[in-house]
C-alpha cells in the first residue's frame, strides 16, 4: 500500500489514487523531490509503451501535467 505524505498538494494526491500501485510509486519518488525543492510541478510524458514522470520548470509547484515531450 501507497503511504503519501500528508502535506502533498491535492493534485498530487488526486493523480496518485488514480494511478495503478506500480506506477503512483515511481510517481510517488518524484513527488517527494518535487516538495522537497518547492519549486515546481510534475509532467508525467508517453513514449511508446513506457511513462516517465519528472519534474518541469514548465509545470507549476502542485500541479501534474499528463503530455509529451
Amino acid at each position: 500500500m501507497l503511504t503519501v505524505p500528508e502535506n502533498f498538494p491535492p493534485r498530487y494526491i488526486s493523480f496518485l489514487e488514480a494511478q495503478d500501485e506500480g506506477f503512483a510509486e515511481t510517481v510517488l519518488m518524484v513527488m517527494k523531490q518535487s516538495m522537497a525543492e518547492g519549486k515546481y510541478g510534475i509532467l508525467v510524458s508517453s513514449h511508446a509503451l513506457d511513462r516517465q514522470a519528472e519534474l518541469s520548470q514548465e509545470v507549476p509547484f502542485g500541479e501534474v501535467v499528463e503530455g509529451t515531450r
